[in-house]
């Protein structure tokens, strides 16, 4: 099974250099790209949202998600508005100046989903799927493990995909 990895992780690196490209460009009108994209369309489809939610559906670091957060804050696209019974909690809302950035996004999901589903039908795109979404809870589940044993934690801790 391990003679296929290099095959699996070279397209799978292909895949994701293409796909930045692709957002990229069609970001390019907005001051966001790639990386920025995600926050962007998590807080338009869930307002209000905080930073711990985040973190745990899209699988991102805090350090991370916080200076994504601080970006997208310092260029008028997200607001933060402390809760009213637990002040270190802030919910996050778009502003007006970030709607058209995240219709965008929504215009390219649907645009890249048909250029990368062409030619395959729906059966292997949603096996493809369901291979993919093991394959990262698998990998989410050794590397969130490493790091928490890296960070003092005990094995029981480990967070489960």
């Amino acid at each position: 099974m391990n003679d296929c990895f290099s095959d699996i992780g070279r397209y799978i690196s292909i895949l994701d250099r293409l796909m930045k490209m692709y957002y990229d460009r069609g970001l390019s009108d907005f001051e966001i790209g790639w990386g920025q994209q995600f926050y962007v369309e998590y807080i338009y489809d869930h307002p209000g949202s905080s930073q711990q939610e985040m973190v745990k559906c899209i699988r991102v670091d805090k350090a991370t998600l916080t200076k994504s957060i601080k970006k997208l804050t310092e260029i008028g696209y997200v607001c933060e508005i402390n809760d009213d019974k637990d002040r270190r909690v802030k919910h996050l809302y778009l502003t007006e100046k970030a709607i058209p950035a995240a219709k965008q996004i929504k215009k390219i999901h649907q645009d890249f989903g048909n250029a990368i589903c062409d030619g395959i039908d729906i059966e292997q795109m949603q096996l493809a799927e369901e291979i993919l979404c093991q394959m990262a809870n698998n990998l989410n589940q050794k590397v969130w493990h490493r790091m928490e044993e890296h960070n003092g934690k005990q094995k029981s801790d480990s967070v489960n995909g």
